[in-house]
């Protein structure tokens, strides 16, 4: 299988990674030059609880990759996605099947712009990991994924793709509920991400505070209210436990909206919070403590200029 992963930061190198282990033909596509100067110059260096891996991936900038391609695997910020695709279309060919395991909702959508809506997929992953340096990722947690095609039809890719990355040692499983997935993965990063970049702190700290537990369990529930009113019948439950977990086993770990408030970045606050706040008006409901933390991080990019 010939795979690009477009966006190689710390979850495109740790799937990339995979991909890779599998026998997969990988190139990392980024559009860092220093990030893919020193992958190409070193290899990637995987940070895992395992040990340190230096693996020979070939990385390129957008224009430099080579295809056509089997799989692509998106995984840039979602307000990048149709540039990102525009940019990597020269390697894009008629039988290249899309898999998107971005962060929010509405991603199936955006990719269906660009392949058949049979050869888009999309999935969930609950894997730590981070970019420490060009070329150099983390990952000392434990997590899973799932995928599915996005609008139905035959899973056989699917289970090509998912089998490939469990050999590669992320354990991957076909869902077809992969859109509750989604929902879920959703509510559990509206409830964690904003209060990680308004503290400036890992789930560690917030686990250890009653203000942020309080906080992050209504958050929870007002999603899980507005994915029932849209017909994705989730329980809270595993939800409010992956939120514990974040806090006591990922208790270090920076969460991406984190990261990118240090970094003087533009957050995906409008995908997560802002998608729940907005599905359940739709709905008639209101979600005012995810609103609240929308606007307090939209206030943290205003600083931006």
């Amino acid at each position: 299988m010939k795979v690009a992963i477009l966006g190689s930061g710390a979850m495109g190198c740790l799937f990339g990674a995979a991909f890779h282990r599998a026998g997969c033909d990988v190139t990392l596509v980024d559009v860092s030059q220093p990030h893919v100067d020193a992958i190409n110059a070193s290899g990637l260096e995987l940070d895992l609880r395992g040990g340190v891996e230096h693996l020979p991936i070939p990385a390129r900038l957008p224009a430099d990759a080579e295809g056509p391609f089997d799989l692509v695997v998106v995984f840039t910020k979602t307000f990048h996605t149709e540039g990102a695709l525009q940019g990597l279309a020269h390697a894009i060919g008629p039988d290249t099947h899309l898999l998107s395991l971005q962060n929010g909702l509405g991603n199936a959508e955006k990719l269906a712009g660009f392949v058949p809506d049979a050869q888009v997929m999309v999935g969930a992953s609950m894997m730590p990991s981070d970019l420490v340096g060009p070329g150099k990722v983390r990952s000392h947690g434990d997590g899973h994924s799932r995928l599915y095609p996005a609008f139905g039809g035959n899973p056989a890719r699917a289970e090509a793709v998912a089998d490939a990355l469990t050999r590669g040692g992320l354990d991957t499983q076909l869902d077809p509920a992969i859109h509750e997935a989604i929902w879920s993965k959703v509510i559990f990063n509206a409830a964690m991400n904003p209060l990680c970049a308004l503290t400036r702190r890992t789930p560690g700290f917030l686990g250890a505070n009653p203000e942020a537990r309080a906080t992050i369990r209504a958050v929870v529930e007002e999603g899980v209210a507005a994915a029932h009113a849209n017909g994705r019948m989730i329980d809270p439950a595993p939800i409010h436990a992956l939120t514990e977990v974040s806090m006591t086993d990922h208790a270090d770990h920076e969460a991406s909206m984190l990261q990118d408030v240090k970094a003087g970045r533009r957050t995906e606050v409008d995908a997560i919070n802002g998608a729940i706040v907005l599905a359940a008006e739709a709905k008639g409901l209101a979600a005012p403590v995810t609103r609240t933390l929308w606007h307090l991080v939209k206030l943290e990019e205003a600083k931006l200029g």
